[in-house]
């Protein structure tokens, strides 16, 4: 979870990483399964990998980090961290079936497939 001070002034943009209905479940049915209440959104931030690399992470938190983006789509509150927003707009968070099962994944907002 964020661990950085948090604040009331997050910004609300138009242009803003996608979440589709599939995935909104996902989260949703991860967030109950914690029992975690309502109120709490997802927040998408980086983070390292063991490597030292720069990873997509996902964690559920009661209110958006400073500065970071915010969106509800549909009953899910979406926490965007400031440096992810410009280069995650045009993406859109998605299930993706893979041999190990169904993970969340990545997609061109553009893409047809929904």
């Amino acid at each position: 979870m964020y661990g950085g001070r948090i604040t009331r002034s997050a910004k609300l943009e138009e242009s803003v990483l996608k979440v589709s209905d599939d995935a909104a479940s996902v989260l949703e049915e991860a967030r109950t399964t914690q029992q975690l209440p309502d109120s709490f959104g997802v927040r998408v931030f980086a983070q390292a990998d063991e490597s030292g690399e720069a990873t997509l992470a996902l964690a559920f938190t009661e209110e958006p980090g400073e500065g970071d983006q915010v969106t509800m789509q549909g009953e899910t509150k979406i926490y965007v961290a400031p440096e992810l927003a410009e280069p995650l707009a045009e993406s859109r968070l998605e299930v993706e079936d893979t041999p190990d099962g169904q993970q969340l994944a990545l997609v061109p907002q553009n893409d047809e497939e929904q």
